[in-house]
């Protein structure tokens, strides 16, 4: 008997397929295993940010074709920081790139990070490596009233819910989720690209670099212009 797969588990049968690839890839070229359930479960969440992305490029054309008021970056309130993050990330060669962008409640650049990073099998660690190495960042800076922002939204939901997961991506999400409850006024938030332009700009950047580089009170050209971009946006939305 022939079944006729529906679009949507054709889809997802694709995505599977891919990962098969690169686990017997991995396990020829870098003696990495991979279990079947991991495989799955990387498909999958996957499939699901690649739905998602369609979603986001379809709500982004319809905005520009109403017009309607695009989300932007606001300072936080005082004594807070905010925390702008980014993932730049190449599923051919496993490469990926952070743009972290730290501002107080003036709008003054605190800190600046980008940073590379090689063999990372997927968006979903990517954007999960992303956020631990910038609640690192603000440990390390002594930072105890953070407002994080990105869009990365499957991660950031999944930290932000209470429901367990006990597959590997699950755990990763726990050991993000540790973190935060030792930091009570920490707070995490998506926003779209349009609320995160500094540090998608910073994450440009990363990609092309090869080594961690870090400036504070100080930035790249690209990331000054984009955060004066922000503060003038911000004047006029409350004028």
């Amino acid at each position: 008997m022939v079944v006729k797969l529906k679009l949507e588990e054709l889809k997802l049968a694709s995505v599977v397929f891919h990962h098969l690839w690169t686990r017997r890839n991995g396990l020829i070229f870098q003696d990495v295993f991979q279990s079947p359930s991991t495989v799955t479960t990387m498909a999958q969440v996957d499939h699901v940010m690649y739905k998602e992305v369609l979603t986001k490029d379809s709500e982004r054309t319809a905005r520009r074709q109403t017009n309607e008021f695009s989300q932007s970056w606001k300072p936080p309130a005082w004594p807070f920081y905010k925390v702008n993050f980014d993932v730049a990330f190449d599923q051919a060669s496993g490469r990926m790139g952070i743009g972290v962008v730290i501002g107080d409640s003036e709008g003054e650049l605190m800190e600046c990070l980008i940073a590379p990073k090689k063999h990372v099998p997927s968006v979903f660690q990517a954007e999960s490596y992303a956020l631990h190495r910038v609640m690192e960042l603000c440990i390390e800076l002594g930072l105890s009233q953070v407002c994080f922002e990105g869009d990365a939204k499957v991660v950031i939901d999944a930290v932000n819910s209470k429901e367990e997961d006990s597959s590997w991506y699950g755990q990763k999400i726990e050991d993000l989720q540790q973190i935060m409850a030792g930091y009570p006024e920490w707070k995490i938030v998506f926003v779209h690209r349009t609320a995160n332009v500094s540090a998608h700009t910073a994450t440009k950047l990363a990609i092309r670099v090869s080594s961690e580089n870090v400036w504070l009170e100080d930035d790249p050209v690209e990331v000054r212009r984009s955060i004066m971009d922000d503060l003038v946006c911000n004047v006029l939305n409350q004028s």
